[in-house]
């Protein structure tokens, strides 16, 4: 049998002697042929010049069954030289693990992700495989599991993910991959797409995941939402954590949305009750009733009567003498009984007096 880059040639004497010297094969070479025979052994191939060369059931471990059946006399194969000199010992699985570094190489320069199957773990990261060549991936690559947001790697065992390939070295059969780049752009689309189907006014659920001085970052599952100090109660707080702690579930109220920065204002006062709504069950004109002086201006003094329920003593109506500063007769923190003149729950403001409710 001639070799393979001469048979286009029709006339023999047109041959070049190199077409009738034995090739010498030397281990590593790549070489192409066509299947002779196929047994037990394994699969023989020609190679040109009554040259054979055989692939050896040891050096066929990827061909899988199917193939094994397709394949027919005079199909065209590649293999790896094993070993050269009169007796050719071929591999189909080195040179399948060949192209496939070649391929790994074009995918991490093209930017294309890879499937691998998980066969192993340790404190470092996650063992991978794909197809024939091993690969790892380090625990700072590794995405967080949906549920619980934790690196539990031995769920992983037996499964198959998407990776990014961002080492690769074919000589020294280093391959490291990523997942971290692939989980953070599915989490920014999930979470895009949860703020764009946000309503203001609707309600959500969620979990609270930090306390600031400012207010409460809430979890909503695929995205956080903030609660305002101010938003957090009908009353004045010191702390947020006055009313909320880590880990608790609330329903909460869609403020506002911005889509453009993926930021989500919430309340959980806006889910209870206003006090004012109902002032008008508890207090009528005429009424004497207690609290404590919250402010002092120059025009009167702001009373409590209860969380965010206010009414302000005119200046005229502290004394019935006239005063240059209603510091005169009340001080802040100072509880005093006062008489209710005026209730205006649409503009939230009640009016008192204490002069009245004195005698005075």
């Amino acid at each position: 049998m001639l070799d393979s880059s001469f048979d286009d040639v029709k006339d023999m004497s047109e041959l070049p002697l190199e077409a009738f010297t034995p090739q010498i094969y030397r281990r590593g070479d790549i070489v192409e042929g066509e299947i002779v025979n196929i047994d037990d052994e394994g699969i023989t191939v020609g190679l040109g010049l009554k040259s054979e060369g055989l692939i050896p059931q040891t050096q066929m471990r990827t061909l899988s069954t199917d193939e094994l059946s397709a394949m027919t006399l005079g199909d065209k194969i590649s293999a790896t030289v094993v070993r050269g000199g009169e007796y050719v010992e071929l591999s189909l699985d080195l040179e399948r693990r060949a192209k496939l570094w070649i391929d790994l190489q074009d995918r991490m320069s093209n930017g294309d992700t890879i499937e691998a199957s998980v066969i192993g773990h340790n404190r470092g990261g996650l063992e991978v495989a794909v197809g024939s060549v091993r690969g790892f991936v380090p625990i700072s690559h590794v995405a967080p599991a949906p549920e619980s947001g934790e690196k539990d790697l031995s769920i992983r065992l037996g499964t198959e993910s998407v990776f990014n390939i961002i080492e690769i070295d074919a000589e020294h059969e280093r391959l490291i991959l990523s997942e971290r780049a692939i989980w953070q752009s599915k989490r920014d689309a999930a979470r895009q797409k949860f703020v764009d189907s946000l309503e203001e006014g609707s309600f959500v659920t969620g979990c609270v995941k930090t306390i600031r001085g400012f207010g409460a970052f809430v979890d909503l599952g695929v995205a956080d939402g903030l609660v305002p100090i101010s938003e957090l109660s009908w009353q004045m707080l010191k702390s947020p954590s006055d009313v909320v702690a880590v880990g608790d579930e609330l329903t909460l109220k869609v403020l506002k949305v911005d889509q453009a920065s993926q930021k989500v204002s919430l309340s959980l006062k806006r889910t209870l009750p206003e006090p004012w709504e109902s002032v008008p069950e508890r207090y009528s004109e005429g009424d004497l009733v207690e609290g404590t002086v919250s402010k002092i201006t120059d025009f009167g003094a702001f009373v409590r009567l209860e969380n965010w329920v206010e009414g302000l003593i005119h200046i005229s109506e502290l004394s019935p003498r006239q005063l240059s500063n209603p510091a005169e007769i009340v001080y802040q923190g100072q509880k005093v009984k006062v008489k209710i003149l005026d209730i205006d729950t649409s503009k939230r403001r009640m009016s008192l007096s204490y002069k009245k409710a004195y005698g005075l």
